[in-house]
């Protein structure tokens, strides 16, 4: 999705941090603390719901919205 997506990138890149990663230097930028935290909050959610039920869930709410849209 990070490979397709047209949205600008202006906190945070995936992309950016995997290249350096995978060049085995130091990451391109500071990223937003505030930004590490929420993944923190997202990943504990997720963990805490289990991935499949996560999927599941999005599956089923996205189903509807694109009814009633």
């Amino acid at each position: 999705a990070s490979k397709t997506a047209k949205s600008v990138r202006v906190f945070f890149d995936w992309n950016d941090y995997l290249k350096f990663y995978k060049l085995g230097t130091y990451w391109p930028y500071t990223p937003s603390i505030q930004l590490l935290y929420g993944l923190r909050a997202a990943l504990d959610l997720i963990f805490e719901e289990g991935l499949d039920n996560v999927i599941e869930r999005h599956r089923r709410l996205g189903k509807a919205t694109r009814l009633a849209v």
